[in-house]
Formats: structure tokens, C-alpha cells, sequence
């Protein structure tokens, strides 16, 4: 019942999943009402609106306007993007549930709440500010310890069929008696007029960077035109470079403030200087063609995917979404119709049942999530359909009802884990170590070099930590990695180059065999004096591994 109901709150909520709510007795004296907004920006006229009044409705000032960069500065001096993730219905007050709260410019007069989608809660917490188990030891000590990955994946592993995880979660980092309450607010740090971002603080040391076009929605949860009323008022009365020069007052800054800050400087984006191009934030969404088969579960599929896709996997279905620019590993770009994870041969489409797995159980050590947590398995079955209008390719096998071969896929040998002497000698045969690494951390010769399809540094599985491998680490699983391959990856397809399905089994015995038979982890009790085992790439390491390392 608690994943219909947030489901149900969720879509209605729009693209970004986030809305204002009108609860307001919890917030702070000095904030105001919309009405109050409006009542401010009532017959107020600027060379931004020269004939209209400023209306309370949206945010329409965006980067490539000339006032922009220093429409950034105001907003840092101002503190209205900094903000605390809240516990779920409301840190000490009753709020909306269903998503969840973000708490904006505390003590402000711009103060207030919006409701986020957990696809773009988990985006920004997980993604963005990388949150992993080891920043919170005390709440992961309830369900036996860290391991050493993000929260996403570690809530999954608590309850991959509600969201009770996360709502448990929230109110432990979030809530009024948290110890981290205070350390997971965000905050800007200085800007990078070259490059177009804002490098960004969090609490627990954490450091990060939004493009400029990042920065917007954050800001326009905030503010919309009328909020950011004096922002204009102020930019006619002293002119372009007012905020990002830090001069206005006629008083400049000493060299090192200004280079600490990032005030504009000679190069890159200049005030009062309009972009080539005015960013859009709303692109139309893809439509679904009427002549499709189950065209009626695609559409509903859009509602979805609108709500909790977009804001990672972009509107128009191209990976490039306003949080992605922020992850490590950026999310499936669906146009070329090309998926990673099948049970088809190379270079086929995946089933319409692989692609429903993926979305129910996530990508493990990414920003996918499980939307099994989220998503009852009616919207599981619409949404992953509506994936498929992104893609030519799809959508004319859709079409024609075509099959994708799939792989042959024995069962494992009885004997497997004996098999694992004869795997190491395949993996030698193969050259697995040029890429895998010698010591099968995925750290070999080739992996600095090694590029997906679209040009994005990728990292070669480490095999001595089957937790970690995206497309799951059952026998059959690694099994039919080998065989299929990774589409779009530089991990091949070795179907006609492994002699037999014996060899192929060995093979998987012997990536099998490099992990530990019980997961590394971290009870808090030890957690001060253990974290040394907290590996380079996240996952705790055992005892072993880590005197290794450490040689």
C-alpha cells in the first residue's frame, strides 16, 4: 500500500518531482507567503519586465541570459540554494509524504519546501554528493555493518520491495534529533566562470560541482521570477557585474579572496554578456506513436518516466538529464536502442523482460535504483515500454514483432567451484588481466584508455568483489556476461573465443572464486579502528587485502 500511495503523489508532482506545499506553520518568522511575494512584486517594473507585472509561477531567467552570471552570485550571497534533506513527512512537523523534503534558505524570507521524487532524491544524494554506508555506521550497524557502498544500494539490500528503507533512513539523517542534521546541508563554495560551475560543499567533507544549468534547478525550487525580484531591481541600479565582480560597492576585494570566491575575471563567461544559446529546461517529451503495440501502456509509461526518469536520463531519452553531468557513471542514453544488460546475444536488443529487471533491481554501484522499492510492478511493465520510443531501432522491431536471439544459457555444473583451477588457465588464454589487472582489481594496462559508445571513461570490473558487478554475480549471471558481452562497453562478447560451455563455466568459477565467501564489512563498534579496510574504490576490504594494499 505504501508504494501506491507514494507513487501516486509522486506523478503528480511533474518532471523534477518537486512542488512547494503550503504547510508553512513550521517554517521561520521572516518567511513569506506567495500572496506576500505577490503583493512585492505588485506594478514593480524592471528591464526584465519592462510591461508585466513578475509572476510567482516559475524561475524563466536561465543561463545564456546576459544577467545570468551574476544572478549567480546574488543567489550564493544569499544563501537561497542551500538546503536540508528532511525526514519523510517532515523533520518536527506534519508534511507531505510520498517523496522526499527538501528544506530551502532556512530563516529567510525566500524559506520553504518542496516534495521530491525519490528518483531525484536518490540522483542528488547518491549521484551528486555520493552518500555511502560509511558516513552513516550508526544507522547501518541496525542491519550488521558497512559495506563500503552507496546508500542506494545498501537500502536495496535492506528491502528491495518498499521504500521503507529509505523512509527509516530519512528519519535518522534527517530528523530533528539527528546528529547529521546539521552536516548534511549544502552549500556553494565559489564559481568557475571558465568552466560554467559552482563547486559546492556538503556536510561530511563531501565536494562537488554543478554546471551552470545544474545550478538552475536548484534554484528555480527557490525562486521564481517574482522571488527574485530585487535580484532585478538591484542589476538596473548598478549595472552588469554588480554581484559577479564582488564590486558594487566601489570597494574591491583583496586577489586572494577574489581568486577563492572565483569573481569573474578576465576569462570565461562574462556579465552582462548574453550565451550563443538560452538554455531550455522543458524540451517536449518524446510522444508515443499511436501505431505502436501497447501503445496505451507507453503512455502511462511517460507519466512515469516524466516523474522519476527524466531528471537523470533527460526528457527527450538521451542520458543527458540535469543531474547527470554530476555522476560518475552517467545513465543509458536510449536512443540507439543499445542496453548493457540482456539475456540476447551481442549486439541484440535486450527482452522487454530484461529491460523490466533492470528497472525493478537497479544497477548496483550507479544511481540506478531499484525500482522495485518505488514502483509497483503495473508501472514497472508501462515504463519500460515507454523506453523503447526513444529508439529507431526499437520501435521498428517493435513493430514487426521481432524476437531477439537469445543466449544459450546451460546449468551451471554440479562441481562448479572445482572447475575454478582450469577458468584461471581460460583467463590467461583470453588476456583477461589486460584490462581485469594481474590481481583482478580492474586495474590493468589497458583500463585507463578503456571508453564506452558514447566517449565516457568506463572501469573495468573488480573481480575480487562480486558485489560490485553490474549485471549481478549469480553463476549464471557472470555466465552470460561472458557469452553476451556489455553492449555499448569495451567488455566483449566471448561466445567464439571460449572452446566450450565447460570452459565457460570455468571461467565463471574462477571470477567467482576471487571474492571472499562472506562480504566484507564494518561492524560500528570497530568502525574507528577498521576503516582503514575502506578500499580506494569504496567497498570494504578483508583483512588481507587491506595488509596487502597498504604493502
Amino acid at each position: 500500500m505504501l508504494r501506491h500511495i507514494a507513487v501516486a503523489s509522486l506523478l503528480a508532482s511533474g518532471l523534477m518531482g518537486c512542488r512547494p506545499h503550503d504547510n508553512r506553520h513550521h517554517l521561520g518568522p521572516a518567511s513569506w507567503s506567495s500572496a506576500r511575494w505577490q503583493e512585492q512584486c505588485r506594478g514593480v517594473r524592471t528591464s526584465y519586465n519592462p510591461d508585466r507585472d513578475l509572476t510567482d509561477e516559475n524561475l524563466t531567467l536561465v543561463p545564456g541570459d546576459p544577467r545570468w552570471l551574476d544572478f549567480v552570485y546574488w543567489s550564493i550571497d544569499n544563501k537561497l540554494a542551500e538546503h536540508q534533506v528532511e525526514s519523510y513527512g517532515g523533520t518536527g512537523w506534519k508534511g507531505p509524504t510520498g517523496g522526499v523534503i527538501f528544506h530551502w534558505a532556512p530563516g529567510s524570507h525566500w524559506e520553504r519546501d518542496t516534495l521530491a521524487s525519490f528518483g531525484f532524491a536518490i540522483g542528488h544524494t547518491v549521484g551528486e554528493h555520493r552518500w555511502t554506508d560509511t558516513m552513516f555506521p550508526d544507522f547501518f550497524q541496525r542491519y550488521g555493518g558497512v559495506y563500503g557502498v552507496n546508500v542506494k544500494d545498501r537500502l536495496a539490500e535492506i528491502d528491495p520491495n518498499s521504500p521503507k528503507a529509505w523512509i527509516d533512513f530519512l528519519a535518522f539523517t534527517g530528523g530533528d534529533k539527528s546528529p547529521y542534521y546539521r552536516y548534511l546541508f549544502h552549500r556553494e563554495a565559489g564559481v568557475d566562470t571558465v568552466a560554467r560551475k559552482i563547486n559546492l560543499i556538503a556536510g561530511q567533507g563531501v565536494a562537488f560541482s554543478y554546471t551552470f544549468e545544474r545550478y538552475y534547478h536548484e534554484l528555480r525550487e527557490v525562486l521564481t521570477d517574482c522571488r527574485a525580484v530585487d535580484f532585478f531591481q538591484m542589476y538596473d541600479r548598478f549595472g552588469p557585474g554588480f554581484a559577479a565582480r564582488g564590486n558594487w560597492a566601489h570597494q574591491n576585494p583583496p586577489d586572494d579572496v577574489v581568486a577563492k570566491v572565483g569573481y569573474a575575471g578576465a576569462a570565461g563567461v562574462q556579465p552582462g554578456v548574453a550565451e550563443a544559446t538560452r538554455y531550455n529546461p522543458m524540451p517536449p517529451a518524446v510522444e508515443v506513436p499511436a501505431d505502436l503495440p501497447e501503445a496505451d501502456a507507453m503512455g502511462r509509461g511517460k507519466k512515469v518516466y516524466l516523474a522519476q526518469c527524466a531528471v537523470c536520463h533527460g526528457i527527450r531519452g538521451d542520458g543527458a538529464g540535469f543531474l547527470a553531468s554530476g555522476f560518475d557513471v552517467k545513465p543509458r542514453d536510449f536512443r540507439p536502442g543499445t542496453y548493457k544488460f540482456r539475456s540476447t546475444q551481442s549486439g541484440e536488443l535486450p527482452t522487454m523482460t530484461d529491460v523490466e529487471h533492470t528497472v525493478r533491481v537497479g544497477v548496483p554501484g550507479t544511481s540506478m535504483p531499484a525500482w522495485g522499492e518505488f514502483l509497483t510492478n503495473d508501472q514497472i511493465h508501462d515504463v519500460a515500454r515507454y523506453l523503447i520510443v526513444f529508439s529507431p531501432t526499437f520501435t521498428d522491431a517493435w513493430r514487426k514483432h521481432q524476437t531477439p536471439q537469445l543466449l544459450a544459457l546451460p546449468a551451471p555444473p554440479a562441481d562448479l567451484p572445482s572447475l575454478a583451477l582450469r577458468g584461471g588457465e581460460v583467463a590467461k588464454q583470453l588476456q583477461c588481466a589486460q584490462c581485469h589487472g594481474e590481481r583482478s582489481r580492474g586495474d590493468g594496462p589497458a583500463a585507463p584508455t578503456l571508453r564506452d559508445d558514447w566517449g565516457n571513461a568506463t572501469k573495468p570490473a573488480d573481480l575480487t568483489y562480486e558485489w560490485s558487478f553490474k549485471n549481478g554475480h549469480r553463476p549464471e549471471d557472470v555466465y552470460r556476461t561472458l557469452y553476451g558481452g556489455l553492449n555499448g562497453t569495451p567488455m566483449p562478447s566471448y561466445a567464439t573465443s571460449i572452446a566450450s560451455p565447460q570452459d565457460g563455466w570455468a571461467l565463471t568459477a574462477w571470477i567467482l572464486s576471487l571474492s571472499p565467501k562472506e562480504r566484507p564489512k564494518i561492524e560500528e563498534a570497530n568502525f574507528a579502528r577498521e576503516r582503514d579496510r575502506i578500499g580506494e574504490n569504496g567497498p570494504v576490504m578483508t583483512s588481507t587485502a587491506a595488509h596487502g594494499a597498504a604493502r
